[in-house]
């Protein structure tokens, strides 16, 4: 009899669910490792544990996986949240690890880069992340590297998708970016991050060549405008701006060469695609 396959997520939450999912129905073992496990996928192991705190870590034992994917998020949203869980809660779980997995897989972001002239961006550009959210994943990745176990690095844009109305929200609210300056965004649906992750892992079984980044971004590099013009449109409102420019990140387009090399296909290529389900989820709430 076949040894059963396993696979350990690393805060183990939306994303992690809808991959633990994906392979529970394979008959994999799946490990789901957070502080709270009450919100875990049916049949997902629970491994309750602070990955910030070592002794909280250590007392789970030895942690063994054919598979790692790794998505944290921060402690708390400033300097030392990120570093707590980015550097000491990513180096707690992998000196937890009593053996090399086949693929360890961190989910980073594209906040690793600083460009902010529409520049084209690829897995080769420079990273010189300018905020400290940028810099900690910058570290984490490095860190990653450093354990020369097969390891893959995938920088997601903008997650959307099921649950995740802050965009419709703003745009209902009236707070759309202003018309100037353009700012360019990359997205990627939460299904695709699922979707491409679930990939990485089958590849990696099939003894196919993963590469050490990807970027994990759709079809699309859209302007914020772009974007909440046609979000005003299919929601019937006016497109209005209380004329506040996006200040978080800087304006650039991202490149999917890779991900497309890699023969993943993306279930939503566009934001047109991809917030269709989430009009139709923000409709029938309404009707409630």
């Amino acid at each position: 009899m076949a040894e059963q396959k396993s696979l350990l997520i690393v805060g183990c939450g939306d994303i992690g669910n809808g991959l633990a999912d994906i392979y529970l129905a394979r008959d994999w073992r799946v490990d789901g490792l957070r502080r709270n496990t009450d919100k875990l996928a049916m049949g997902v192991t629970a491994l309750s544990a602070d990955v910030c705190d070592p002794q909280s870590v250590a007392q789970l034992g030895p942690l063994r996986a054919d598979y790692v994917v790794i998505t944290l998020t921060p402690a708390g949203y400033g300097p030392e949240g990120y570093r707590k869980v980015f550097e000491d809660g990513l180096n707690n779980v992998l000196a937890a690890m009593a053996v090399p997995p086949k693929l360890l897989l961190f989910v980073s972001s594209t906040g690793v880069y600083a460009q902010a002239n529409h520049e084209w961006i690829d897995e080769q550009s420079a990273t010189e992340p300018d905020r400290f959210s940028g810099q900690n994943l910058l570290k984490a990745e490095q860190i990653v590297a450093a354990t020369q176990w097969p390891y893959t690095n995938i920088r997601f844009g903008g997650i959307y998708g099921s649950g995740r109305l802050q965009m419709l929200g703003k745009v209902l609210e009236g707070d759309c970016a202003p018309a100037e300056p353009l700012h360019y965004t990359n997205r990627i649906h939460r299904d695709d991050c699922v979707g491409f992750l679930s990939h990485l892992i089958d590849k990696a079984e099939a003894a196919e060549a993963i590469q050490p980044c990807y970027l994990g971004v759709d079809d699309e590099p859209a302007s914020i405008q772009d974007v909440q013009s046609w979000l005003a449109d299919e929601l019937n409102v006016v497109y209005a701006s209380k004329g506040q420019p996006v200040a978080r990140t800087g304006s650039k387009r991202c490149s999917n060469t890779l991900l497309r090399e890699s023969g993943y296909q993306l279930k939503f290529p566009t934001f047109r695609q991809g917030f269709v389900p989430v009009l139709e989820e923000w409709r029938k709430s309404e009707e409630k």
